[in-house]
């Protein structure tokens, strides 16, 4: 299958980055990228799913993400406090990235802001209904970090299109490096974001907001909430995971994670259950009519 790369039209992988004074000139356009005709996504400056259209994250002309509240988010923490936090909801970019596409291999320098963490973030789709991402974060603030902590969270509303609401079954698949949590809606479309690191983290896990929709949880809230494998209900609640990185040395090796967006269709049998109970709902209006 052949690709393009192009600025918000088609391409193969996104790189979330600041070169040098480009990103204090101009700001990018949210960049799509897309893949086996079923699968795309459009990735904002700040490296979430962008807020700025009706797509966000879709698969087979189902949106999973852009319907009421557009939220997407992800959040930095060291030394035992928050370094940044970027959100859809309020629009905030707090590393100063920008988003464009890059062809065949991906080597970016960057240097994002006073912070001094350098941040490197691939968007890609390896197959059909799964859209990856790689994360390296690299210090360079001048002094050792310990207690370095990513988190990544998605409020999944695909139940809206088929006309059933926000609300999900939301439940944790696995921990540790198996740790994966996984949205489905009434009409029977997944969402799972799932760790896809082999090694680069101490601790990884999965959580279900029982609070909110739509707010970032950093990777500390996650890691003291210890929710395990389970059904956490049907509710209308963003699905995250966190990761423990450790101590990152100054100017020191860069820790790489990933993890993945995957999308599923409703199996056969949910699509029966479905049109029968539609049609009992129906049929018990029809009675009602007639009575």
């Amino acid at each position: 299958m052949k690709f393009e790369m192009k600025k918000s039209h088609v391409a193969k992988a996104v790189v979330l980055a600041l070169c040098g004074t480009f990103a204090a000139s101009a700001q990018a356009l949210p960049t799509v990228i897309s893949g086996f005709g079923t699968t795309s996504a459009t990735i904002a400056d700040a490296g979430y799913f962008s807020p700025a259209g009706a797509l966000g994250l879709s698969f087979m002309g189902r949106e999973f993400v852009n319907h009421g509240t557009f939220a997407s988010n992800w959040s930095l923490n060291a030394n035992s406090s928050s370094v940044a936090v970027a959100d859809s909801v309020t629009g905030s970019n707090p590393l100063g990235t920008v988003s464009f596409p890059v062809g065949g291999s991906i080597s970016v320098s960057t240097n994002l802001g006073s912070s001094g963490w350098n941040l490197l973030e691939t968007v890609s789709i390896p197959t059909s209904g799964h859209v990856a991402v790689t994360i390296q974060l690299t210090n360079n603030t001048g002094a050792d970090a310990t207690n370095v902590q990513w988190s990544v969270g998605v409020d999944p509303d695909q139940g809206i299109p088929g006309g059933v609401g926000f609300g999900t079954t939301n439940e944790i698949l696995g921990t540790g490096n198996a740790s994966a949590v996984k949205a489905t809606s009434l009409d029977g479309w997944s969402l799972t974001l799932a760790n896809t690191t082999s090694a680069g983290a101490f601790d990884i896990a999965g959580y279900v907001d029982p609070f909110s929709c739509c707010a970032p949880i950093d990777a500390a809230t996650i890691f003291s909430a210890g929710q395990t494998v389970g059904n956490y209900g049907f509710s209308d609640s963003s699905i995250n995971l966190a990761f423990a990185l450790g101590d990152i040395a100054n100017g020191g090796k860069s820790q790489v994670i990933g993890y993945e967006y995957i999308m599923a269709v409703p199996e056969p049998e949910t699509y029966a259950m479905l049109l029968a109970g539609l049609g009992l709902i129906g049929f018990s209006a029809r009675r009602r009519i007639s009575a």
